[in-house]
């Protein structure tokens, strides 16, 4: 992935902006968090897969939201034969 392209993906909102640091040396420099390395190995593994950019930019909002929405994460439902806390069994043992 060339620089152009990665900053590219950056204004469409496909990678999260780099944070960008100065050592007082040699100028601004950017430093990419883990995440945008992960929304970049994703967009090259969907871009493989054959899929274009507006559909890989709804799955990493589904994935792992936006600036403005964060994602949707599924509710969790009790496992089979889990206590819910709605039975009087639930309790600890009378005397």
């Amino acid at each position: 992935m060339t620089r152009r392209t990665v900053y590219k993906y950056v204004q469409e909102g496909l990678l999260p902006a780099p944070i960008l640091y100065s050592d007082g040396r040699t100028g601004v420099q950017c430093r990419w968090t883990q995440a945008a390395m992960d929304h970049a190995h994703f967009i090259n593994e969907q871009k493989a897969i054959g899929y274009n950019i507006p559909e890989i930019k709804a799955m990493i909002a589904a994935r792992w939201g936006t600036q403005e929405r964060p994602p949707v994460k599924a509710a969790r439902r009790p496992q089979a034969g889990a206590p819910t806390g709605n039975s009087s069994d639930d309790g600890p043992p009378s005397a």
